[in-house]
């Protein structure tokens, strides 16, 4: 977590972070670090004793081994230091590769691949020096020259009001109907397509997107991060940008998204990632997701037409949903903010045009299918497949929907979504990485939210990804007071999705990070509709049955 320094600010969880106890858990580790000096031993810091692979509420010593077998006497950790029990992990695969590898492993987290983070060494020590752990690389320095920082800007002439009016919804999901309802969408396309993604690595995406487009006067507006290649990718996301430039020509308006992390440009906006995924098809109907366009998101398969086909490939395929809403006024918002962002990324300002680093500045992607491998071990198949469903079935009914944006106002009216919670609060995200610094005080609101429920007795359940039982996040989750009993981990979690009372549906693209919550671009929205929230807490509650794990 973040520096422990008392002159430091730190954010405010109201029931406590149990930082003083981490803090007296440090000093014992200070004063015996020779206790620590073992073969194999990668790293020892303050955490929970685990017993079982779970987590209790007893503070302990964390140490993390390379190997965790049996050892000789001399060579053996003590069962405890003072009166703080001494908890024996075995080193995850990202703790692994930040310790053997710190250069590809700091690459990586510079590169915007927020899930492969590991918490703030602060109370991470090296046993033989008693230092926290070196800090990653900062990202300017990985990513070549430093960049100029401009400020952000909203788009002129929307407002992010609540919309209502008569209009038609598509729920979806990935694994299931990802690919051939974005296919669909593709086909519908008479005038234009205007898109905000962060990767868009998949051949059978891009076939679709250019068959799609033709060789009429059908135009694509495209803004694109940047980041490390996807396991699962047929090509990088350069490559694709090179097809859509052979096959389209000048109606392709492309931009590289500023982003501080992203090599191809020279000044920033966002500071780790353009994250959105939303495409605007005819300024009438839009598609928003918490999938790229890779592999890994929306799967080439067809579940609902050949299950046992299929099979192999969502196991290893992530969970996603998507929405298509039709209406004129929703599509309009959207619209309006990614035409800004693509002008802005393609004309900076002061600050100069787009450039490319100096040649050789720039390493290249590490290969990173071995980690994602071992990562994405003990993905499970779906029991059940959810069809589409369009709401209504026929024409249009009066819906209410609230855009979403990051960095606008996804705090706002998060907060108030999570505070309306009545009975039940259903949410599915990849991780949630808490976060002491003075600046993420917005984004410790939102978990704070979501204690108050826990303590006020309504049905909370939280279903995370393999990616939070990486480092310490589950412990420092637990020290933000949240009650890991209603939380589960599921391999594949890609979606961050919120159900509240069966009534109400968030989904988009934020993680929870404070650069997720509060300073990248991001999309979301949530829907007020009973029919909805019920289709994807259907699709919730068979995952949290059927495809995860308690995380204690």
């Amino acid at each position: 977590m973040a520096a422990t320094n008392s002159t430091i600010p730190l954010v405010n969880y109201p029931y406590g972070q149990d930082l003083d106890t981490f803090r007296r858990i440090d000093a014992t580790i200070r004063t015996n670090l020779a206790a620590f000096r073992k073969p194999g031993v990668i790293s020892v810091r303050p955490g929970y004793k685990s017993v079982g692979g779970y987590l209790t509420r007893k503070p302990a010593i964390v140490v993390t081994v390379a190997n965790k077998q049996d050892v000789a006497p001399q060579d053996a950790l003590p069962a405890k230091v003072g009166d703080v029990a001494v908890d024996v992990r075995q080193a995850t695969p990202l703790e692994k590769l930040r310790a053997q590898n710190p250069q590809m492993y700091a690459r990586v987290v510079a590169g915007g691949r927020g899930e492969f983070v590991l918490p703030d060494p602060t109370f991470e020590r090296d046993p033989k020096t008693g230092e926290p752990l070196a800090a990653v690389l900062a990202a300017d320095a990985l990513a070549g020259p430093p960049k100029k920082k401009i400020d952000y800007t909203p788009a002129a002439g929307v407002t992010l009001d609540l919309v209502e009016g008569p209009m038609a919804i598509t729920c979806h999901a990935s694994p299931d109907a990802g690919w051939p309802q974005l296919k669909k969408f593709f086909q519908g396309i008479e005038s234009s397509l205007t898109v905000g993604l962060y990767d868009f690595t998949s051949q059978h995406v891009l076939d679709g997107l250019t068959n799609a487009l033709g060789n009429g006067d059908r135009e694509l507006t495209l803004t694109l991060d940047h980041p490390p290649k996807n396991p699962t990718a047929d090509q990088t996301d350069e490559q694709t940008v090179q097809d859509l430039e052979g096959a389209l020509d000048q109606r392709l308006t492309f931009a590289w998204a500023l982003d501080r992390s992203d090599p191809k440009v020279n000044t920033w906006i966002f500071p780790t990632a353009y994250h959105i995924k939303v495409a605007v098809r005819d300024h009438n109907a839009m598609w928003l997701s918490s999938g790229n366009w890779n592999n890994s998101n929306p799967p080439d398969i067809d579940p609902l037409t050949d299950p046992a086909g299929s099979a192999t490939i969502a196991r290893n395929s992530d969970r996603d949903w998507h929405i298509i809403v039709e209406h004129i006024g929703v599509s309009n918002v959207y619209e309006a903010f990614l035409q800004h962002d693509n002008d802005v990324a393609r004309n900076p300002g002061p600050a100069g045009p787009q450039a490319l680093p100096a040649a050789g500045v720039v390493a290249p992607d590490p290969d990173l299918t071995e980690l994602n491998a071992l990562l994405m071990a003990g993905g499970v198949t779906p029991k059940h497949y959810f069809a589409p469903q369009r709401i209504p079935d026929q024409g249009t009914r009066n819906i209410k929907i609230q855009p979403i944006l990051t960095p606008d106002n996804y705090r706002a009216e998060v907060l108030k979504l999570i505070e309306s919670a009545e009975t039940s609060f259903y949410m599915q995200t990849q991780y949630i990485h808490p976060s002491d610094k003075a600046e993420d005080q917005d984004f410790a609101d939102l978990i704070s939210a979501i204690v108050d429920l826990q303590r006020a007795g309504k049905d909370v359940r939280i279903i995370l990804s393999q990616f939070e039982k990486e480092g310490n996040w589950l412990d420092l989750l637990q020290a933000t007071r949240i009650d890991l009993a209603s939380v589960r981990i599921q391999t594949g979690v890609h979606n961050k999705g919120i159900v509240v009372d069966s009534k109400v549906v968030m989904l988009g693209s934020q993680n929870w990070s404070g650069d997720g919550v509060l300073r990248n671009r991001d999309a979301s929205l949530i829907v007020f509709d009973e029919d909805a929230a019920r289709y994807y807490e259907q699709i919730f509650l068979h995952d949290w049955t059927n495809m995860s794990i308690p995380s204690q």
